[in-house]
């Protein structure tokens, strides 16, 4: 009998010696506390060394609760290693070492008696580090950013499971665990749970689970909130999920920089009903005088799409100075929701996914970069049709 996709990915994994789990660079909440949790259950399954990345990650202040949310890694290397074999049947080595010189490693190699010959040497990679790839809340493999783009071999020739909310996910994996209608990534994860082993939700896991919903789901204010939902979040409470916790350090903890950031951002919200765009614009003299940095910008994305249920694409422009320069440059961040796809909105090249889109203009001001921009979202979405 045919297995299901609950029972072919706890088979995948059992099959798994080390196995690695990565979300989008552009990640969420959700991603990143449901990618704990999935290295928690990993480790009750007897995976003894489970790794996470995401491209560049740098652990923000409002997820330092979560247990080793800094082991995160923004990278990954070492994929293989490179084997160099000598046949010594016919003449053992005297002395080995190598040294070197400039950005060249020369390994010496002497042996005791006869001359040695290249016929008897030969190289070899290794198998990869990882044996298996869970991939969580991305739409596409190119959302990974650099974890996918310079290890695109490895994806290739491993095998990949991809568990996702997002309707539009391409289902890029071996195997799919896409639900469309759940609320977020800890929700089909607790679905999973409950199907395998429900033993398998301790404390810690429930509160990942419990901080990814809540994060997704602004603490359940967004329209796709099920009485399911709230009878897992319940649930998960009654497991041990630290919910006062989570509240606090999501939703609790922003600093006056921040809020005035999001006050800046709001004063000048704009919007086009016709084709569902918000948009705002931050200047270099609202990071001055609010004392924000730019890595707050996500918070004020998540903030534009609070305050606009009925956009389909956030817009934000915001101005930073050049590296060790006065001038300064013009960058944007597009995010777009139920299933628009951000890489037909704009023809320039720019980094995310299938759902985000980041990129500067150079010589340009802010309110010409609005123009110009917004008209090019509008254009296509004109061409689409």
């Amino acid at each position: 009998m045919a297995l299901n996709t609950t029972q072919q990915i706890f088979e995948t994994i059992k099959k798994s010696n080390h196995p690695l789990i990565a979300f989008r660079k552009n990640w969420s909440g959700d991603a990143v506390a449901t990618s704990l949790a999935l290295r928690s259950i990993l480790r009750k399954l007897g995976k003894s060394t489970v790794d996470v990345a995401s491209d560049g990650f740098i652990t923000p202040k409002k997820l330092t609760f979560l247990p080793e949310v800094d082991t995160i890694k923004p990278t990954i290397n070492n994929l293989r290693k490179l084997i160099i074999s000598l046949d010594v049947a016919e003449n053992r080595i005297g002395d080995l070492h190598y040294e070197m010189q400039g950005n060249k490693l020369n390994i010496f190699v002497a042996p005791e008696e006869k001359n040695l010959d290249a016929k008897n040497i030969s190289t070899t990679f290794s198998d990869y580090r990882y044996d298996l790839t869970l991939v969580l809340d991305t739409p596409d493999l190119e959302s990974l950013g650099d974890v996918y783009q310079q290890n695109a071999d490895f994806f290739y020739r491993t095998p990949v499971v991809n568990i996702d909310h997002n309707p539009s996910n391409e289902q890029f994996g071996q195997i799919n665990l896409v639900e469309m209608n759940a609320t977020s990534t800890a929700e089909i994860l607790f679905n999973f749970l409950e199907s395998l082993d429900p033993q398998l939700i301790d404390e810690e896991i429930a509160t990942y689970l419990l901080a990814g919903m809540i994060s997704k789901t602004r603490s359940f204010k967004s329209p796709n909130v099920t009485p399911r939902t709230l009878g897992i979040a319940s649930q998960l409470i009654a497991r041990g999920a630290r919910r006062e916790e989570i509240i606090k350090n999501l939703y609790q903890t922003k600093t006056i920089g921040t809020l005035k950031l999001w006050g800046r951002a709001l004063m000048r919200l704009k919007s086009d009903p016709s084709t569902k765009i918000v948009w705002t614009l931050i200047t270099r003299d609202d990071f001055i005088t609010s004392g924000a940095e730019e890595e707050e910008l996500p918070e004020v994305i998540d903030e534009l799409i609070a305050n606009s249920p009925d956009a389909n694409i956030v817009v934000l422009f915001y101005e930073i100075p050049y590296l060790n320069s006065p001038e300064t440059k013009i960058c944007c961040m597009i995010k777009t929701l139920r299933g628009t796809t951000a890489d037909r909105l704009i023809s320039r090249s720019a980094e995310g996914g299938k759902d985000f889109k980041q990129f500067c203009l150079s010589g340009a001001r802010l309110t010409d970069a609005e123009k110009l921009v917004i008209e090019e979202i509008k254009m296509n979405l004109l061409l689409k049709k």
